[in-house]
């Protein structure tokens, strides 16, 4: 016994195979498959919409979670479209422009070339060249020195004075022993104790056999005791040690006359006129030694 609804399963079976028969090889039943796409394709576009109108206004800082950092692609830019403005809030106040950046409002400006003969900064700028500093001339060389000065000399106070430098000079190289018996000396000298000036003296060259002003100085005492022999001797010493003093060459020529040898008297003198000229200016000295030399001329 047939049911109530068999007839309209009948009916509907024979629709599906009268109606519904052509359009099996047409492709209509198969264009349902593109229907799922197409429906997925709709929603994506929407869900980019919505994405779209998400996202704030241009120039209002967009909130990122602390710790990410997200990296947002700038849209493209339409070609032949104004650069897009951001439309105004729900508020009605239109969001402020960013503030333009210090490297986009100041131009660059151009490149200072160096200044050619500028001068070079630093620590040695503005300083003069550094000049090596002479070098200091040692007792004997400052002897010399003056012994050149002192034959150049042009008149007696210049004589003295240089004179009296070299003296200096001569004393300076000896100990303070040895000043204090030369000092000693001197006042036994004064004392009318050439003696004992001399045993002093004798002292003082043993501690510096070298130093020619202390035999000059025996020599002067010992011819203060008469010893004319013995002050020849000293005063060889003294000029083999300082051939340049004037005043052991003088002193010789005193020794020399009061010997009664003129000639070797004179001899000494115009030595001492080699190395000062100023020491006989009119050479009346001189010409006296001369006389009792060689006798008064005819």
């Amino acid at each position: 016994m047939q049911g109530p609804a068999f007839p309209g399963w009948l009916l509907a079976h024979d629709m599906r195979a009268t109606r519904f028969s052509g359009f099996r090889r047409s492709g209509f039943l198969r264009s349902g498959a593109l229907i799922a796409p197409c429906l997925l394709a709709s929603l994506s576009v929407a869900g980019l919409a919505s994405a779209q109108t998400a996202q704030p206004p241009v120039g209002q800082p967009q909130h990122q979670p602390s710790g990410h950092t997200t990296h947002t692609a700038p849209s493209p830019m339409h070609i032949g479209t104004a650069p897009h403005t951001a439309a105004p809030s729900a508020s009605g106040k239109t969001p402020p422009a960013p503030a333009p950046s210090s490297s986009a409002t100041q131009p660059a400006g151009p490149a200072k070339s160096p200044v050619s003969g500028a001068s070079p900064s630093g620590p040695s700028a503005g300083k003069a060249p550094a000049v090596a500093p002479h070098k200091k001339l040692t007792r004997p060389q400052q002897i010399a020195a003056l012994a050149d000065q002192l034959v150049q000399a042009k008149t007696p106070d210049d004589a003295q004075m240089l004179e009296a430098r070299l003296e200096a000079l001569r004393a300076a190289g000896l100990s303070p022993t040895t000043q204090l018996l030369l000092r000693r000396a001197q006042k036994d000298s004064q004392a009318d104790k050439p003696d004992d000036a001399v045993e002093d003296l004798s002292d003082a060259l043993a501690l510096q056999p070298d130093s020619a002003i202390l035999w000059r100085s025996r020599a002067q005492m010992h011819l203060a005791a008469g010893d004319f022999k013995a002050a020849i001797t000293d005063l060889g010493e003294a000029l083999q040690r300082d051939g340049r003093d004037a005043k052991s060459w003088g002193l010789l020529s005193t020794v020399e006359d009061q010997r009664k040898d003129g000639p070797a008297a004179l001899k000494a003198w115009q030595k001492v006129l080699e190395l000062n000229p100023m020491a006989d200016k009119n050479h009346k000295h001189l010409d006296a030694l001369h006389i009792k030399a060689f006798g008064q001329p005819t």
